[in-house]
């Protein structure tokens, strides 16, 4: 990870801690889960979480861009999500230090909507090591309170449905050339085959698909790195052809089944001879 992060970071608490306003603070993301020498580098950013007293939330806000101005050389961009509201607010910024450019996402939670679903995601699973300042025991107290969330959870008949269903469908955009529509399949290919591996190997209750993917076999990773969208389309069809094999032998190996194996055989037949006629 950067000094210059690091330095903006400490600067950054060290303001927070001053405003009276703020009641806790702790990391989230990458920086937590045991995760931050495996994920660390020059690249990584820091998520931070501050808890603003319902009264000063509004003011906190306000005076962000102006606490990271001061904290480093200038702050590029601070970008806020969609969903920004009266509960939670997120803000992805870019800053420069020492002609340096990172990443600093700040998540300001109002107190008086703890309870607010976006506001739980945010403390699903603190513990006493994440936590980087607390007034009396705000931040304490919510270890444990949040919603747990649960491994992957997945429909396995409707994921091979799915994905064979969208195979057959990439035929005509093979053959038609249209690389629009094609993107759009193979996305969901890739949505649907990812969604099968974590059936069986999520072992992480925190985080979206990407954090949980790092988490399965090293060989199953491979299997999904194929369904980009390019402008060579016969590229593209061999790359998905050994896409749709390993999609087979996942779903031997996860869920056996006859009805499974003779409609991949069925499908996968019909792509062939339809895009590999000479």
């Amino acid at each position: 990870m950067l000094n210059e992060l690091k330095t903006v970071n400490e600067k950054f608490i060290a303001l927070i801690k001053e405003n009276s306003g703020v009641l806790a603070a702790w990391y989230f993301g990458s920086n937590t889960h045991g995760l931050y020498d495996k994920l660390s580098d020059e690249y990584s950013d820091i998520d931070i979480v501050i808890l603003a007293d319902e009264a000063s939330y509004c003011d906190i806000d306000k005076s962000l861009t102006e606490m990271l101005k001061s904290v480093c050389d200038e702050v590029i961009l601070c970008w806020g999500e969609d969903f920004n509201g009266e509960a939670m607010k997120n803000y992805d910024c870019l800053l420069s230090l020492n002609g340096k450019i990172f990443q600093y996402d700040i998540f300001l939670l109002n107190n008086g909507f703890i309870d607010d679903f976006m506001c739980k995601l945010h403390y699903a699973e603190l513990t006493e090591e994440d936590i980087i300042f607390s007034r009396g025991d705000t931040a304490q107290r919510l270890i444990g309170s949040a919603m747990k969330a649960d491994t992957w959870q997945g429909d396995i008949s409707r994921i091979v449905d799915t994905y064979w269903l969208h195979i057959q469908m990439s035929v005509k955009y093979f053959l038609r050339k249209d690389f629009f529509k094609l993107n759009g399949v193979l996305r969901i290919l890739m949505d649907a085959h990812t969604s099968l591996l974590l059936t069986k190997y999520d072992k992480i209750t925190w985080g979206g698909t990407a954090n949980k993917l790092h988490f399965i076999p090293a060989e199953k990773q491979t299997h999904l790195m194929r369904y980009g969208c390019i402008s060579d389309f016969e590229a593209m069809k061999e790359n998905l052809l050994w896409s749709l094999e390993q999609f087979e032998k996942d779903v031997e190996e996860i869920a056996g089944n006859d009805h499974y194996k003779k409609l991949g055989k069925l499908i996968k037949e019909y792509w062939i001879n339809n895009l590999y006629q000479y």
